[in-house]
């Protein structure tokens, strides 16, 4: 795995004359949750600067766009999409298009943001910037591939995703970013749990049981285990479902069968509004999924439950205090959305495992509420 990265320590507004700063960043939530302490770093480098965004445009009903993430937060001025292009006439059209419009912002700087880049992307990347759309600095994470898999091995461990890109912006790891929620949202959130009887005092653990790639998703039956053994252990606990608007029907039929102390908010709360769910929570259990990013930019410890698709460590929650669970097996980096062998990797995670990790992160929590009062 290789890294090319631009010293940025210098890169100021005062120093450089930046009047507009571009920052280039793709994906749904959970890649935009990701980069957002990065963008957070380069929004204090550059206090004066006009930020505008560069990114894809979410077609697709029920998805999050990275603008949907940042747009609340104050931090950019505007916007520039792009729609992803099928056909070679498609790809040059966009291009042109493209080009003219970031021209017009006249950029002296860009934060190339982007995922996994390859030696030839990377490169290409900055050619476009620099020499095409005439930015004349360019700060980006370089090249970034994955080990190749060994027969016989495990899965190298790869550094978190918010990290690499923390380094890209010129942040160390130590920069403290708290997703921050808009007043509208908050308030949405509390109304919703009034309705629930669930005031600022009440002990909640929020449970993610979703995820657009069915290969990411724990059994069901766990959840219905796990639910019910934190529901007789902890009489104080109420289980709040968090997630999207796929996730209401199973919500509801978990709060159906736990009866007592559960609620279903999936999918009646803007992402702000389960940010600010998540906030209040003691801890979290789930899946790997936008809600799991969600918890750890809100500071929520997250119980999470890994399938071994990917590598391990490249999209753990942001932040400290988090137990992440996942097995390897044979066909681990398969990166395969559904799963041809009834999700294996993620059956291997017990509902014993799951409540002891949760119980020491619930212990833990309390215990430094307790100590902070």
């Amino acid at each position: 795995m290789t890294h090319r990265l631009v010293d940025v320590s210098e890169m100021t507004d005062s120093a450089n004359g930046v009047d507009t700063v571009l920052v280039f960043r793709i994906g749904q939530l959970g890649d935009s949750l990701v980069a957002l302490p990065a963008i957070g770093e380069i929004r204090k480098r550059h206090p004066a600067a006009r930020m505008v965004l560069l990114t894809e445009q979410q077609l697709l009903p029920g998805h999050v766009s990275s603008w949907d993430v940042y747009g609340p937060t104050g931090w950019f001025k505007d916007v520039v999409f792009y729609r992803p292009a099928v056909s070679a006439w498609q790809r040059l059209m966009t291009l042109v298009s493209l080009t003219w419009r970031l021209r017009r912002l006249r950029c002296r700087l860009v934060y190339d943001l982007t995922p996994q880049r390859t030696a030839r992307q990377s490169g290409r990347d900055r050619f476009f910037f620099q020499r095409v759309v005439g930015i004349p600095n360019y700060c980006g994470g370089g090249q970034f591939s994955k080990p190749p898999k060994v027969d016989g091995a495990s899965l190298p461990r790869i550094e978190p995703e918010w990290r690499r890109l923390l380094r890209a912006a010129g942040a160390s790891e130590n920069t403290a970013v708290v997703l921050p929620v808009p007043k509208a949202d908050s308030q949405a959130a509390q109304s919703l749990l009034s309705k629930f009887g669930l005031g600022d005092g009440a002990s909640l653990i929020a449970v993610g049981l979703g995820s657009k790639m069915p290969a990411k998703r724990w059994p069901l039956e766990r959840f219905r285990e796990l639910g019910q053994r934190l529901l007789d252990k902890h009489p104080d606990v109420h289980l709040v479902i968090v997630g999207g608007a796929d996730d209401t029907a199973l919500g509801e039929q978990l709060c159906l069968e736990w009866r007592t102390r559960s609620h279903n908010v999936a999918g009646r709360l803007s992402a702000y509004g389960s940010a600010e769910v998540l906030r209040r929570c003691v801890a979290y259990v789930g899946n790997d999924t936008g809600a799991m990013h969600l918890a750890g930019m809100v500071g929520t410890p997250c119980v999470a439950l890994f399938s071994a698709r990917d590598y391990p460590g490249q999209w753990e929650p942001y932040g400290q205090g988090h137990v992440v669970l996942r097995h390897e097996v044979e066909c681990a980096g398969c990166m395969l959305e559904v799963c041809p062998y009834q999700n294996k990797c993620l059956a291997l995670i017990e509902t014993e495992e799951a409540f002891m990790a949760l119980e020491s992160v619930i212990a833990s929590r309390r215990a430094s509420t307790r100590g902070a009062r």
